[in-house]
């Protein structure tokens, strides 16, 4: 469970907001990377 909630947390908070950045750096669209449904076992 704390795998699958690392991966869920990682579009919330700085995490998030850290590749939203690197995207916009890089030109890339600002939710490349982010739009990924979590994975659930």
């Amino acid at each position: 469970m704390i795998a699958i909630g690392a991966v869920d947390n990682l579009g919330k908070g700085a995490a998030g907001q850290a590749v939203q950045n690197a995207n916009l750096i890089c030109g890339l669209p600002e939710t490349a990377g982010l739009d990924g449904v979590p994975v659930w076992p």
